[in-house]
């Protein structure tokens, strides 16, 4: 299907992974925002928040900005309207690229569904940037989202994955609820097979931004704590 020229674009717009770092956010995306009035995101205020720090030509109180409902299509059905009115349709996760262990793939397949182009911009993903720059497999890897929280399903789930790793090199990526991050890091380092590599990667573009890539055997001789920081895991 061809694109619907007469139909406004979706712009996928990366936002900040960490906070004060829109240095981070190329010039080229940050122009996309100020030309866009019509916004889809994941939470209003954090939205309204990261536009506010672009200093748009604008004000914040005039956008069009409707927030992502994971239980219904309503929100879907008014960026069709607007994209029918020849309106770009910004979207906007929590952070990093919207689309990508973020909301937004659903309004992305309806607008290709009615030929309506899709645009990604450029900006901070945290999952491909921790794959880069762990030093595992880039050429096949995987992203599991979260694990299962009960130890016994872990467990299974981590000897799945194990599995994956021996027959295919294939990288297993994960992430933890902040909070549960140590207990986590400990889980993997006491049921992993010794020489699975671990890759822990935290506060990707931040102050504390640490990646460090080392045989689980090794990890057993590390005194390391990640904290309640966003964090992504690498196993390969």
């Amino acid at each position: 299907m061809k694109n619907n020229s007469s139909y406004g674009h979706i712009l996928l717009i990366p936002t900040v992974i960490s906070e004060d770092t829109l240095i981070q956010i190329p010039k080229g995306t940050i122009t996309s925002i100020h030309e866009t009035t019509h916004f889809v995101v994941e939470r209003s205020r954090t939205a309204r928040r990261f536009i506010k720090t672009t200093n748009p030509p604008y004000e914040i109180s005039s956008l069009n900005i409707i927030e992502i409902d994971q239980d219904g299509l309503d929100y879907i059905n008014t960026a069709m309207s607007w994209l029918q009115q020849g309106h770009n349709v910004g979207v906007i996760s929590e952070s990093g690229m919207p689309g990508i262990a973020d909301p937004g793939s659903d309004l992305v397949i309806k607008a290709h569904s009615k030929g309506i182009k899709v645009k990604p911009l450029v900006g901070p993903s945290s999952i491909f940037l921790s794959l880069a720059a762990s030093g595992l497999n880039g050429q096949n890897f995987c992203f599991n989202g979260y694990l299962p929280i009960k130890e016994n399903e872990l467990k299974s789930k981590l000897k799945q994955l194990e599995s994956l790793i021996q027959k295919t090199r294939q990288t297993q990526i994960f992430i933890e609820t902040p909070y549960r991050n140590d207990r986590m890091l400990k889980f993997l380092v006491k049921n992993l097979n010794p020489n699975i590599k671990l890759c822990v990667a935290k506060d990707i573009t931040g102050d504390e931004e640490s990646i460090t890539t080392r045989r689980v055997s090794d990890w057993k001789n590390l005194d390391f704590q990640i904290g309640k920081i966003p964090t992504i895991f690498l196993i390969g």
